[in-house]
């Protein structure tokens, strides 16, 4: 303390002694280097868009939801009084139209735009099926066109993007953003009654790589391709409408043959996988893929890497009807790794909306599963968003297209024949 206090008193009065070091009082405070401060990266578009997806969720509420992931019919070739209610008052994910709903052009073109006008936002997915052959909803015989099996005779990618382009520019034309093709199927079983010339070829290796450049064709009109029938349709010996068909290939020789087409597109961007109503014992011999966690999500999801939305084929079908209430396959395929249920009758919604409503409310179908479910279908309705307002392509190019497509093919065909 004493020294402190002579030490004061020495600096007061000044010292005659010359110190050779400096004090620290004794020199300025060097300034030191202030950092810039780096503005903020803008965010990319993805983080963009997810910002607004979380935003979009978190508006729904949970009947909402639920509409989203339900994927349904409607009867008749008019919006009825009930079904128009029902697309006005609930966020229904997708509506389907079959072949029955269609009987000419000018119908079918009244019908969809009826559909787009009335449904909420976000706005549904509107879809067909349209592969060519014998599974064609286009009223107008002038844009049919052949078989997959015939359209592949001979083909290579680029052909086949071709016709993927003019798949989707059919669907576009007639007011649908969304078509359920291509078929990834491997015809392998000649007595198969359902595939056959729907599917590409009896190889592996040919439908995968014609597959996914189908699959690219379309997806670059703004029309959504739906790969199916997974995990394979084309190995089978009854008709899903009528029955449950049962494949007891191992797991190996599925991996060889039935899953490779749908690896390959998967690999390749696929968004919507359509999941069939098949009995695979090797991985599930209870429930049929459609409602099997092994095979939607063990299989598809985690083995496979699929990031995108799965949904049903229709669960008014034999294989499912005979076995299971509507509404119970419904919440068991949305609990097991679906994402949408698909159902042809809209009656039928009021009673599958409660079903999963249940689920949800018994946390077998958590909010985290839900909220999951609805991101993957949201996110592919805003990748496609800015193609509903593209400009359909005119009558007279469809017409010119689909001629390209089946001239370029039969030539091929009468060159292989």
């Amino acid at each position: 303390m004493k020294k402190t206090v002579l030490i004061g008193c020495l600096l007061l009065a000044g010292c005659a002694q010359e110190t050779t070091e400096p004090t620290k009082s004794s020199q300025p405070e060097a300034k030191q280097p202030t950092e810039e401060k780096k503005p903020k990266p803008e965010p990319t578009k993805e983080e963009r868009q997810q910002a607004r997806l979380k935003q979009q969720l978190k508006a729904m509420s949970t009947s909402e939801k639920i509409d989203q992931l339900l994927y349904i019919g409607v009867a008749g070739t008019e919006l009825s009084a009930a079904d128009r209610k029902l697309l006005q008052t609930h966020a229904i994910g997708g509506v389907l139209l079959l072949g029955g709903n269609i009987t000419s052009e000018e119908q079918l073109l009244t019908f969809t735009r009826a559909i787009q006008e009335t449904n909420q936002k976000p706005y549904a997915f509107v879809g067909i099926d349209e592969e060519g052959g014998r599974v064609s909803r286009v009223p107008d015989q002038r844009l049919r066109l052949p078989t997959s099996q015939r359209m592949a005779q001979g083909a290579d990618e680029v052909k086949m993007e071709d016709v993927g382009r003019t798949l989707g520019h059919l669907s576009r034309f007639y007011g649908f953003n969304m078509d359920f093709a291509p078929v990834l199927d491997v015809n392998s079983n000649p007595n198969n009654p359902i595939i056959g010339d729907r599917a590409l070829s009896a190889d592996p290796n040919t439908v995968a790589t014609l597959g996914t450049a189908l699959m690219h064709g379309m997806q670059e009109t703004g029309t959504i391709p739906v790969v199916k029938h997974f995990p394979g349709h084309g190995n089978t010996s009854v008709d899903s409408h009528v029955g449950l068909p049962k494949v007891t290939a191992s797991k190996e020789e599925l991996k060889r043959t039935e899953l490779l087409p749908f690896q390959e597109a998967i690999q390749e961007g696929a968004e919507m996988v359509m999941v069939a109503h098949i009995l695979y014992p090797a991985y599930d011999d209870m429930n049929p893929s459609s409602l099997s966690k092994p095979i939607l999500t063990d299989l598809l999801r985690q083995q496979l890497g699929f990031n995108g939305v799965i949904i049903t084929d229709d669960l008014v079908m034999g294989a499912i009807t005979k076995q299971y209430g509507l509404a119970e396959a419904a919440r068991q395929s949305l609990v097991n790794g679906a994402d949408m249920a698909m159902f042809s009758e809209a009656g039928a919604y009021t009673k599958v909306h409660a079903e999963v409503m249940q689920a949800v409310k018994e946390k077998t179908l958590t909010p985290e599963m839900l909220d999951a479910k609805v991101m993957r279908i949201l996110k592919l309705k805003q990748t496609y968003a800015d193609s509903q307002e593209q400009q359909r392509p005119t009558k007279s190019e469809l017409i010119q297209q689909v001629e390209a497509s089946t001239r370029t093919s039969e030539a091929k065909r009468l060159m292989l024949d």
